[in-house]
């Protein structure tokens, strides 16, 4: 589909999907329960206006920032490590695999204990999230590197720094870029779910502020304003993805063979 095509399409959902909203709030549903379009777009004016939206937004982004960063390398170079050790990886998989299994929501609590209700505990959340995600991606993508395609780059005489460059990698290479994909939304609602328990601003506290006084209007555009960051980061790391694997043939040039 070209993309001016596509955008059209994206556009006329996004329309029908806001006038539907638009036309039940109020007539089938309370508005009081689930605002209308309008009053939303109110009201993110006057937090932009106001400055309140670009304060929180910057609160927020900064620890998901941060959490994401740290959380994507420590994740990417344990993932790689471990993969390549299967003594190692026999050890410790379990342990990580029972850390994985914890609920995100249930360690808010004692990284706010920990680290307090400042920029921290959610910079820890998001870490956290990230890691785990980026790190069970990058070890099943180099578990998962053709066997074959090492034996043949062994027979030409690579050693383990080429075969980990040339050949683990660039296999490994869409496992990992998924889970980086994967991890940004959950790096942001740890960092929010963590503003939601204990904060004095953000997103995420903002949200439950204007879920305590009532008011649908400020909840929903604080919904919305999430959604639009994660599409914008998303299409960022598509764009990325793009780069990153641009040799890899596509799918219609192989159709073509």
């Amino acid at each position: 589909m070209k993309p001016i095509t596509l955008i059209t399409w994206r556009l006329a959902v996004f329309l029908m999907i806001l006038g539907a909203w638009q036309g039940i709030s109020g007539p089938i549903v309370d508005s009081f329960w689930f605002s209308r379009p309008s009053l939303v777009a109110e009201y993110l004016w006057e937090i932009t206006v106001s400055g309140q939206l670009w304060h929180d937004l910057v609160l927020t982004f900064k620890a998901t920032a941060i959490g994401y960063v740290f959380g994507a390398i420590a994740g990417l170079v344990l993932g790689l490590l471990i993969a390549q050790n299967e003594s190692v990886a026999l050890v410790l998989k379990p342990f990580v695999l029972a850390v994985y299994g914890i609920p995100r929501i249930a360690l808010a609590p004692i990284f706010i204990l920990w680290f307090g209700i400042a920029l921290q505990s959610k910079v820890m959340m998001a870490a956290m999230m990230t890691f785990l995600l980026v790190f069970f991606n990058t070890y099943e993508g180099v578990r998962a590197a053709d066997l074959d395609l090492r034996n043949v780059a062994r027979v030409l005489g690579a050693n383990k720094a080429q075969l980990f460059w040339h050949v683990t990698i660039p296999n490994a290479s869409p496992w990992i870029i998924a889970g980086l994909r994967i991890s940004i939304p959950q790096a942001l609602v740890a960092a929010v779910v963590a503003e939601f328990i204990a904060s004095t601003a953000g997103l995420g506290y903002r949200m439950m502020e204007n879920t305590n006084l009532m008011d649908t209007a400020g909840t929903m555009a604080g919904i919305i304003v999430l959604m639009v960051i994660v599409v914008l980061l998303n299409s960022l790391l598509d764009h990325a993805e793009k780069y990153f694997l641009r040799w890899r043939p596509k799918e219609s040039d192989t159709k073509n063979r």
